[in-house]
């Protein structure tokens, strides 16, 4: 009996160790088809989770708004903080190789034929973007933004492109991945016109815990090598569009 007590508990202690621990990730809100918050998925959500799950432990998210990513990292209320520009620096925190870019442009009808080069130009126009745009794509969108008389941003990127085909605003300004996924919703979508003004914007994670961060890169190379990647990226956008592996490979950890 004795023996059998024995054996009983080396087996929960040997399931004990296998039990993979949890991280918690703290992620945005709804964004398809980077976040889908109804099921837990999107390109984003199963790229960490593939990551996370290569480092060792059991990803477990946490959807809040963007604002507030990095305050509750540092606040300690979750292990991995999402989509933190690359510029950015924080004394207390380690950040990651870029695992993730955005690829924003501006939008129109293409039957308007608006003469659109430069950001300078979107001033012209009525402009709805997405939410803290004017922040993120650089100093001369954000003086067009500060001087146009019809300029705004909205934290709903469904209605971007409603707005655009009913002709309430001219233009839009949204990630190309997230303006396939809404346009492919429209049966009778109209011609469109793209308008690459931007660079692309990369994203990196930030940790509190610096082994947690090389963790990390180092399951980010092995998924990037991995034809996972390209199949996941086919899976979300119809395409493979991310490429950031030179990145990866010629940054230090």
């Amino acid at each position: 009996m004795r023996l059998n007590w024995i054996l009983v508990l080396l087996l929960v202690a040997a399931q004990g160790v296998l039990a993979a621990a949890p991280l918690t990730v703290l992620v945005g809100q709804q964004k398809p088809p980077y976040i889908n918050t109804a099921n837990i998925s999107g390109y984003e959500v199963d790229l960490l989770a593939e990551v996370v799950s290569r480092m060792g432990y059991e990803p477990v998210f946490l959807f809040v708004p963007n604002a507030r990513i990095k305050p509750l990292l540092l606040q300690g209320e979750g292990d991995i903080a999402s989509l933190q520009p690359v510029t950015n620096g924080e004394a207390d925190l380690f950040y990651s190789n870029p695992y993730i870019r955005y690829q924003n442009i501006a939008i129109s009808l293409a039957k308007n034929q608006l003469a659109i080069n430069q950001s300078s130009d979107l001033a012209r126009y009525s402009v709805l973007a997405f939410q803290n745009a004017r922040l993120v794509l650089g100093p001369d969108y954000t003086d067009m933004a500060r001087i146009s008389d019809d300029y705004r941003e909205t934290v709903d990127q469904q209605a971007q492109l409603t707005m655009l085909l009913s002709q309430r605003v001219q233009v839009v300004v949204m990630d190309r991945n997230i303006f396939n996924y809404y346009r492919l919703q429209h049966d009778n979508a109209e011609d469109m016109a793209m308008h690459p003004l931007f660079n692309n914007t990369a994203y990196r994670a930030a940790f509190r815990d610096a082994k947690l961060q090389r963790a990390f890169d180092r399951a980010l190379l092995s998924v990037m090598l991995d034809s996972w990647y390209q199949r996941l990226q086919r899976k979300y956008f119809g395409e493979e569009n991310q490429s950031l592996q030179h990145r990866l490979l010629c940054t230090d950890s």
